[in-house]
């Protein structure tokens, strides 16, 4: 009678300790993604200018900016930005950043907005492609995220993106 009381005892234990661990680390994934570090890569079509397509794999961190905002740094560059390529030549666009705000209760990205200003002093904004499921998923540990590059001038959306953000550590 007293080991099936303690082997009771300890499994009603351990599966305590094992839903408040899971509950724990599905906390820390949401709150942890807006400061860690993501390898991202997809497509980027420029409607005015052929050459430029996606830079490939592309190292960034997420800097925290709010309580549930983050700004897109390309490691490469050093400060806030996106890289692209024009033909062979890796760069980016000038005044151009993302700026987005997560909703850790859904994990959805909720908007989208340039970090430079919408719009920068170029003229150039970010907008969220509500085609795209702009989520975070933790169990890949991946955002799928659509969004357009509006500039003032040209008309409709100027450059499209579809990337996969592949979580790759803490900073």
């Amino acid at each position: 009678m007293v080991m099936k009381t303690r082997t009771m005892l300890f499994v009603i234990f351990a599966s305590i300790l094992c839903a408040c661990s899971k509950k724990d680390s599905q906390e820390l994934i949401a709150i942890d993604v807006l400061d860690s570090r993501f390898m991202i890569e997809g497509t980027v079509v420029d409607k005015t200018e052929a050459k430029i397509n996606a830079a490939g794999p592309t190292e960034y961190y997420f800097n925290k900016v709010g309580l549930n905002q983050a700004v897109l740094v390309p490691k490469a560059l050093g400060f806030e930005g996106h890289i692209i390529r024009n033909l062979q030549n890796v760069t980016y666009y000038s005044n151009f950043a993302l700026l987005f705000t997560f909703d850790p209760a859904s994990n959805k990205i909720t908007a989208l907005t340039n970090f430079y200003g919408q719009p920068s002093a170029n003229g150039r904004s970010a907008v969220l492609d509500p085609s795209g499921a702009n989520s975070w998923d933790p169990a890949t540990k991946k955002f799928s995220v659509k969004f357009w590059m509006d500039e003032t001038g040209v008309t409709g959306h100027k450059t499209s993106f579809n990337e996969t953000w592949t979580f790759i550590g803490e900073k």
